[in-house]
């Protein structure tokens, strides 16, 4: 099959540090290459990948100043990105173009000339994505869990595959060394707050380690960095996949009280596979990841999250990683390649 994947363009592919959906475009890229398909990325110019890539800007712009601080000046990006792209995809034939762009593309869809399919990367319950996606609830999406779906179930979903990772950058260690460690976006809707409150409670030592974006350095001023104080609360910043792999195995837990339906949770996964087991709140698709006792634990409150850390060491570590594989790159490849042979079988 000749795949065109489109991929964002404020995310190196792959991340060099943060970036969940700039990983799995990454993922599918080599994988479906690898499997012999003719895969075009059209994303930022510097991306690292086995596929062709067409260069929608000559590298990510997330680097840039103006797409960091300034919100018209990252609408403008985008503008011009989908005008690029959708120039591209009509002057080329593809058996299948899959969108990891978002909601900005979906409204083309009737008039690319090859079946256009979107997959969904973070909540339905925004109403930019509500407005789009209900008036072009025809096209055909691909969810990446099923409570994802809950906003809008009257979407055409052709498919829930769950996010995958590459296991080899993963390991097990033999033990932990105490401290409970929060990964992921500084924003207050991934309950960095709440994680330190947790923290608190317990007198735990917990590393803080993502990125903090433009629009949420004001937050993270005035309500973070004042917790702060390197010693039982330690920002790390964004962190390599070796960085990474170290700081998840080490950890008793990772925390996740999280505010926000999060579509999937690629963190969760990945400190899985470091048999670090993870306390989140019962939000988003949380509960579809975690196994609830096994792998980790699902609390109703931050008052139960504190409960349930306190014993969270009679998680097996090795039932952790085990679980992990459900969620394989290589399981999510040959879902995406199923998917896409089933739609060129039967056309548009």
């Amino acid at each position: 099959m000749k795949i065109a994947l489109v991929a964002p363009i404020d995310e190196h592919i792959p991340p060099k540090k943060y970036g969940g959906i700039g990983r799995i475009v990454s993922i599918l890229a080599n994988g479906l290459t690898s499997k012999g398909h003719n895969v075009i990325l059209l994303g930022p110019g510097d991306s690292e990948t086995n596929a062709k890539v067409i260069p929608i800007f000559p590298k990510s712009i997330s680097g840039l100043k103006a797409y960091r601080n300034d919100p018209l000046a990252r609408a403008a990006y985008f503008q011009s990105a989908v005008a690029k792209i959708v120039a591209i995809l009509q002057k080329q034939k593809f058996d299948i173009i899959n969108n990891h762009l978002g909601w900005r593309l979906v409204p083309f869809h009737k008039i690319l000339p090859s079946p256009l399919i979107t997959t969904l990367h973070t909540p339905l319950d925004e109403s930019n994505k509500q407005i789009t996606y209900t008036e072009y609830q025809s096209s055909r999406f691909i969810s990446i869990s099923k409570n994802q779906r809950r906003p809008l179930p009257k979407l055409n979903y052709v498919a829930t595959i769950y996010n995958g990772i590459d296991l080899d950058l993963y390991n097990l260690p033999p033990k932990h060394n105490g401290y409970f460690v929060f990964l992921g976006r500084m924003s207050p809707e991934k309950g960095v707050f709440e994680a330190i409150k947790v923290a608190k409670k317990l007198k735990a030592k917990l590393i803080l380690a993502g990125a903090i974006p433009g629009w949420n350095y004001q937050f993270f001023d005035l309500k973070i960095r004042p917790l702060i104080d390197d010693k039982q609360i330690i920002f790390v910043g964004e962190v390599t996949d070796r960085q990474k792999n170290r700081l998840l195995g080490r950890a008793r837990a990772l925390l996740a009280p999280i505010k926000c339906n999060e579509a999937f949770g690629l963190t969760f996964v990945e400190a899985m596979a470091c048999g670090t087991p993870v306390v989140a709140l019962a939000r988003g698709s949380a509960e579809e990841i975690i196994v609830h006792g096994k792998t980790g634990f699902i609390a109703r409150s931050l008052d139960q999250m504190v409960k349930y850390c306190r014993v969270v060491d009679k998680i097996k570590r090795e039932d952790c990683r085990d679980h992990a594989f459900q969620f394989s790159a290589q399981r999510m490849v040959d879902g995406y390649e199923k998917v896409f042979q089933k739609i060129t079988e039967y056309g548009r």
